[in-house]
């Protein structure tokens, strides 16, 4: 439906201008052109009569013209005949005829802006549910001269009845009824003055103009209006009806061209005969024939632009592009290509010339084409009409290249071009390498769109998940790595990384065996060449066990800050319980045993006292380390002993199930300590069962590499023996797991623990060097996990033996027969408890309250024997023994502290000969300083 582009689109200044709309309203009515007037808003404002004829409604029975609205004229009013009809509410343009694709308005629109007049032929106007006409059309705008009101005129020509040609519009006269009534050349005859005097229909077809108009004119009247061949005008006198006139000859099949009015010129091939009477030079007449070329003239010319297009493509296409017509035999069978045409392109890739391609022949002079196949695809290509397409690599000569070949069928023979992809064949084994390299790399690497399908997994990807390429590959990224926790966090990393193109942090990924692993997660977006987000490249770093590292570290460090907190506390609680526990023997020695009621008050007194020390024994315990007898143990047997007391005192609806490596490492230890780190596991996996279950203790052999004790930052290369105690409880979230052997953290109601058993046993273990670990899931129960260190090969394993549930033997009591103890200490009820004690029993005893005071009273007086706390202000008690020691290397010097700071050994190394924990009793005060006398008198006797 698009019509012919606006030709001789002529510019106009200004289109008319006028003093008032009114004069050229009157001009537009007295036109006996189809004419309107329009406003700016494509409203009808008048229009001639002849507009009203060229558009009648077909569609109304009263076959009345269609109401075009018009302003009344401020001019001479016209006769009621002459009149149009009168005017109704004003209408627009645009609500008579329909312009569906905005063509008019398009139109109208470029004739106000340009200010110039626009032409065209044959472009639809149609009426809504009536006829559609084809017009001639030109568009002149028109604006008053202050600029405040202006539109178009629009004038037509309906070439409606042309189009359809329905038959000859009228006769011609009878002297050629029966020559040119039934010719479809235009046929005129002109006198000897250049006049035409007749002519038939076909004519005033041809020539787009009326007989009556053309019938009585002249050939050189304005209405004859010629063009050469080439576009120039051609003057009248060189008509070629004109010319056979006055040069008295025919002239045969010349090509003009002729204006039509208000329409792009029509070609015409002429042939113009003079007629003689008889007797006469002079012709009296010339009989005029022409035919209609212009769509011929037409054709030519497209033809003509398509062969320049073709040739204009050829030169500047990118890629070389060669035309083969096919050699046949007398069989008609293909036997070879011979090349007819080569663009420019083609001449760079072959490095040869036009002139040197043109005429060679595919096999006799392009081997390399045939080797490669290309004979075989060319003549399969003409017999089936398919094309071809193929990649062919070039390495001879020196040259390495790869091109794309696409051959087409075209008549007897092939189009063939040529495109040069060797760099894009290089980008691929780059991004092929690219791709191994990234398989190869650490990190889990994927991409995915922004809908969230999977595009891109590497190798690390599949190993982290354990999801295939193939599996994974279109699958949405959130259904099958992540978490259905994670929904929100993933929400929130997309809208950031949409927002800054960016976002990293720390994910929880499912693997697909619905393990879980720790990702530290870089999503960067990535954008298409135009800018726009297309993908989403993810980069995750597996960091599961250095998160697992962290809170071991964590932990380690919280438990070593725990440590000395508390050794603090049990330093001060001791000093506080050491003047309790040796008063109250002094007590029970000065008071009548008569007294009952004293006495139980006493004992009930030691013993609240005696419970306190052994609550800060057990604090001291996991402060400093448990020391006790270091030797090679069978676990086996152990684990046995422990089976053998559970099952004793255990309910019935706890199984209790055993097992062990045939060849059991054995270890380093104390039989009893490990003992109770394992019975108080077993207890507290008991308390996790208060409905029955399953308890389960399995030792055996572990080897950790390097890489593996790399994931516990307690443990250290080498044999283990690892002892797990495994319960179906009810197991503990991540929380509590985390703080389980934190000193006074418990589980248990108020009362029924105090929070130091677990805590007591990891130090236990922590003392033989080794570690514990523990996993624990809510609802699946928990497994603790002992690893103690295997012993040297040559080490020999002794029985366990215990002695838990036996009684101590009682202390012997001691008689100090006048020996001179020192004791030194910062806290003065301390020396005071320690002093009445040891006098009680037959010691002479000085204090002092720090090691200077000490100082001076050794330089003074005569001291058998010294006992000296190891933290004091100023001089510490290390630095006392020091001293002591190389003024008297004979003293005997007995260590006490209640602090875990592992100064038991460094004080022993100073020089002491035993240490004395705090809180002590006074058994244990006259026990030590016993020993330390006696061990004294047998050095020197040695």
């Amino acid at each position: 439906m698009s019509p012919d582009p606006p030709s001789n689109a002529e510019q106009c200044s200004t289109g008319p201008l006028v003093e008032r709309p009114g004069a050229l309203k009157e001009f537009v009515e007295a036109t006996p052109a189809p004419v309107a007037m329009l406003d700016e808003d494509w409203c009808i404002v008048t229009h001639s009569r002849a507009w009203l004829e060229v558009f009648q409604n077909e569609g109304d029975e009263t076959g009345s013209p269609i109401a075009l609205d018009r302003v009344e004229s401020t001019g001479p009013a016209l006769s009621a005949r002459e009149a149009l009809p009168a005017p109704t509410n004003q209408r627009g343009f645009f609500e008579v005829f329909a312009d569906p694709d905005g063509e008019w308005r398009s139109t109208f629109l470029r004739s106000l802006q340009e200010k110039g007049s626009q032409q065209g032929r044959e472009r639809q106007l149609s009426q809504p549910d009536g006829p559609t006409y084809r017009v001639d059309w030109e568009v002149r705008p028109w604006q008053t001269k202050n600029g405040s009101e202006r539109g178009v005129l629009l004038s037509v020509i309906d070439r409606t009845e042309e189009r359809h040609a329905k038959g000859l519009r009228r006769q011609v006269d009878h002297r050629f009824d029966k020559l040119v009534g039934t010719i479809r050349e235009g046929v005129l005859l002109m006198d000897d003055t250049g006049v035409f005097r007749d002519g038939n229909e076909a004519a005033q077809d041809i020539l787009g103009r009326p007989l009556d108009e053309i019938i009585g004119s002249r050939f050189d009247d304005d209405i004859w209006n010629g063009l050469r061949e080439d576009g120039s005008p051609l003057p009248n006198v060189e008509f070629p009806f004109w010319r056979a006139h006055i040069e008295r000859e025919p002239v045969r099949d010349e090509v003009m061209g002729v204006y039509l009015p208000d329409a792009p010129p029509r070609w015409i091939r002429v042939n113009a005969q003079p007629l003689f009477r008889s007797g006469q030079v002079a012709p009296y007449a010339v009989l005029v024939s022409f035919d209609d070329i212009t769509d011929e003239r037409l054709k030519e010319e497209a033809l003509q632009t398509s062969r320049d297009l073709l040739s204009s493509v050829l030169s500047s296409s990118l890629d070389g592009i060669l035309v083969f017509s096919a050699v046949r035999n007398a069989t008609d069978a293909i036997t070879d290509f011979e090349c007819v045409l080569v663009n420019p392109q083609a001449e760079k890739l072959f490095e040869s010339t036009a002139e040197d391609i043109v005429g060679m022949r595919l096999r006799d002079d392009m081997p390399r084409q045939e080797e490669k196949g290309l004979f075989d695809a060319y003549r399969e290509v003409v017999a089936t009409g398919e094309p071809a397409e193929m990649e062919i690599h070039y390495d001879a000569d020196g040259r390495d290249a790869w091109f794309q070949v696409m051959a087409v069928k075209v008549e007897n023979g092939v189009a063939v071009t040529y495109r040069d992809i060797t760099d894009r064949k290089e980008a691929e084994r780059q991004i092929r390498e690219q791709a191994q390299l990234l398989d190869k790399a650490r990190d889990a690497i994927l991409a995915h769109d922004l809908d969230g399908r999977i595009v891109y997994w590497n190798k690390s990807a599949e190993r982290l998940t354990g999801w295939s390429k193939d599996e994974v590959v279109g699958t949405q990224a959130r259904d099958c790595l992540y978490a259905p926790t994670e929904e929100d966090k993933l929400h929130r990393c997309h809208e950031t990384m949409m927002e800054k193109g960016e976002w990293t942090g720390e994910l929880h990924m499912r693997t697909k065996d619905d393990d879980e692993r720790i990702v530290e997660s870089r999503w960067s977006l990535v954008r298409d060449s135009a800018g726009a987000p297309k993908h989403v490249l993810v980069i995750n770093t597996d960091i599961t066990e250095r998160k697992r590292l962290e809170s071991q570290f964590l932990r380690s460090q919280r438990m070593e800050s725990l440590g000395r907190l508390v050794g603090g506390i049990a330093h001060d609680l001791g000093n506080l319980l050491v003047p309790i526990t040796l008063g109250v023997k002094v007590l029970k020695r000065r008071v009548d045993d008569t007294d009952d009621k004293v006495d139980q008050t006493l004992s009930m007194i030691q013993k609240s006292a005696e419970r306190g020390s052994d609550m800060v024994e057990q604090v001291l315990a996991f402060a400093r380390g448990v020391e006790g007898d270091r030797v090679a143990l069978q676990p086996e047997l152990i684990v046995e002993e422990v089976e053998e007391m559970t099952e004793e005192t255990f309910p019935e609806d706890v199984e209790v199930r055993t097992r062990t490596d045939a060849a059991l490492r054995p270890v380093v230890g104390d039989a009893t300590q490990i003992q109770q780190v394992l019975m108080n596991l077993c207890v507290n996996a008991r308390d996790a069962m208060p409905d029955g279950g399953t308890l389960t203790v399995d030792a055996h052999n572990v080897d950790f590499t390097e890489r593996k004790a790399r994931r516990n930052i307690e443990a250290e290369p080498g044999d283990y023996v690892c002892i797990e105690v495994r319960d179906t409880g009810t197991g503990m979230p991540d929380d509590v797991a985390d703080k389980i052997f934190e000193p006074f953290f418990t589980t248990k109601e108020e009362g029924e623990g105090t929070g130091l058993g677990l805590s007591t046993a990891y130090s236990i273990i922590q003392s033989h060097d080794g570690f514990m670990d523990v996993e624990s899931e809510e609802g699946e129960g928990t497994t603790f996990g002992v690893y103690l260190p295997a012993a040297d090969e040559e080490a020999t394993p002794e029985a366990a033996s215990t002695t838990n549930g036996e009684a101590e033997p009682e202390r012997p009591s001691f008689d100090g027969d006048g020996t001179q103890v020192l004791v030194v200490d910062d806290e003065e009820f301390v020396l005071e408890s320690a002093q009445q004690t040891l006098e009680a029993v037959g010691y002479q005893v000085r204090t002092a309250l720090d090691a200077a005071a000490a100082l001076r009273v050794m330089q003074k007086e005569a001291v058998d024997l010294v006992i000296t706390d190891l933290r004091m202000p100023e001089m510490s008690g290390l630095d006392l023994i020091r001293r002591l020691r190389k003024r008297h290397p004979d003293l005997p010097i007995v260590a006490a502290s209640g602090v875990a700071d592992g100064r038991t050994e460094e004080a022993l190394e100073a020089g002491a000969q035993t240490f004395l924990a705090k809180p002590f009793t006074a058994e244990k005060l006259e026990a030590v300083l016993h020993e330390a006398l006696h061990a004294s008198e047998e050095t020197v006797a040695q």
